[in-house]
């Protein structure tokens, strides 16, 4: 006996209150040109800015704003808009040091300065992701994906753009960061972000949506290359 299947994918959730990070995909299509940023760990969160204050929500939808309050607060004043749903991670990578050398004396350019997230602080590796982070270590949420904006929901704009507006939304401070991103060649940023202690790269499709809540084969996370 045949099983009708359905063909087309449930729709997303409309209401952002509802919306999930998109997962990552179990290999990336053939993309050209393929955006690629440092590969973060620690607690991926949504940052929802709105009236009612800011909330910070966990990829299983629980509320984490009173654990990391401070950071709440910090990315309330980053805001560039009243309303506003940020993709991001809380992680201790954006505050550490690297060999006792805070990470503002480590010279990293590029043409569109994008190593300047970074520059705000240091960062260590840790050689395992903690579900929950170490109250006794500085956090901050890093912003990697912009959703919506003064009311207007982007998830159908590409990711490039998405990365444009995101760099107009919020002010970086010392908790609220914008991850870098580059496009190829890359060699000389492999060798930097294995020396500030990351282990992954994300690659992503210039002209991806984003798909709350499911997996996104034009989004796919990779070792990064020991040669």
């Amino acid at each position: 006996m045949r099983i009708n299947r359905p063909t087309t994918a449930p729709e997303l959730p409309s209401d952002p209150g509802d919306w999930r990070p998109q997962g990552y995909g179990r290999g990336l299509r053939r993309v050209r040109d393929a955006i690629v940023e440092p590969g973060w760990s620690g607690v991926r969160a949504f940052a929802r800015v709105g009236a009612g204050g800011t909330q910070l929500v966990d990829e299983d939808g629980v509320d984490c704003t009173a654990e990391f309050a401070e950071v709440a607060a910090a990315i309330a004043s980053a805001a560039q808009a009243g309303d506003m749903v940020l993709d991001g991670f809380l992680t201790v990578e954006a505050t550490q040091v690297v060999a006792g050398k805070p990470l503002v004396e480590i010279a990293a350019t590029t043409s569109r300065q994008v190593m300047t997230q970074l520059t705000l602080g240091g960062l260590a590796k840790p050689s395992v992701k903690p579900r929950r982070l170490d109250s006794d270590r500085p956090v901050a949420f890093v912003a990697i994906d912009l959703l919506r904006i003064d009311g207007t929901t982007l998830l159908d704009i590409p990711l490039l753009e998405r990365k444009r507006l995101l760099e107009g939304a919020l002010t970086p401070a010392e908790l609220v960061r914008v991850t870098p991103y580059v496009r190829a060649p890359i060699r000389t940023f492999l060798e930097t972000w294995r020396g500030m202690g990351f282990v992954e790269l994300a690659y992503k499709d210039p002209n991806s949506r984003y798909l709350p809540g499911r997996r996104n084969n034009d989004w796919s996370i990779k070792p990064i290359p020991t040669k």
